[in-house]
């Protein structure tokens, strides 16, 4: 009895909050679905904020990682005794990084404001589950929109060139790693800057074929959510 009091509570609550206080989506289906009701071209342009707020946060991510690589290229240049001269450059390469990752928390915590305003839900936390990539080029309905058909014919391409590079250099951090493990003697750092990149090119594509897709549907009257689920 007093579990079925405190479901009731927790219902009551959460219907009082409203949809700002609703769990954080952790995929764009969900988005879709917390946002059911909404006028179509909310929930479209919700997406395209959602997408580019997974690949913001990969580029704080990658910002993060130079960083640390700035960091650790000033202490080994003090350790080896380094002229005045490089350690001033080396300072002021570390300020731009310093500078560049400032703006672009600022952009992340910009995108989850204008993400809340538009689709009604706090994003408070880190995205954790990246947009599934398309299995295969997603068919196009009966009615869809010549442009938005040209555009998803680019965008797949864009996709398979983006998925290659993001494979490729998948292989090259996993040889380095290798390496690292054995030697020691290998630019790791350098590697896993190269594979952040990668996947902020990777997570580019993916959204921009996801948000194609969302907007046949849309065009064509099709369920977005379902659209979108079986890609």
């Amino acid at each position: 009895m007093l579990k079925k009091l405190i479901l009731a509570i927790t219902a009551f609550f959460a219907l009082a909050l409203g949809p700002a206080h609703a769990e954080m989506p952790q995929t764009d289906v969900d988005l879709v679905k917390q946002m059911e009701g909404a006028d179509s071209s909310k929930i479209l342009q919700a997406l395209s904020i959602y997408y580019d707020l997974h690949v913001s946060e990969l580029t704080v991510q990658n910002m993060n990682e130079q960083r640390t690589g700035a960091m650790f290229a000033m202490m080994r240049a003090r350790g080896s005794g380094a002229n005045a001269g490089k350690l001033a450059n080396l300072e002021k390469k570390s300020q731009l990084v310093a500078a560049k990752r400032k703006a672009q928390i600022k952009a992340n915590r910009d995108l989850r404001i204008k993400l809340e305003e538009v689709s009604g839900i706090e994003f408070l936390d880190n995205l954790v589950m990246a947009p599934d990539a398309p299995m295969a080029q997603p068919s196009v309905p009966a009615g869809a929109p010549d442009d938005l058909v040209a555009a998803q014919s680019q965008a797949w391409k864009e996709f398979e060139v983006s998925h290659a590079a993001w494979q490729e250099e998948r292989l090259i951090l996993l040889d380095a790693q290798q390496r690292y493990d054995e030697t020691r003697d290998v630019p790791i750092g350098d590697h896993l800057r190269a594979m952040t990149r990668a996947e902020i090119a990777y997570a580019k594509a993916i959204g921009a074929c996801r948000l194609i897709a969302a907007k046949i549907a849309v065009a064509t009257g099709q369920p977005l959510a379902e659209a979108l689920g079986s890609l």
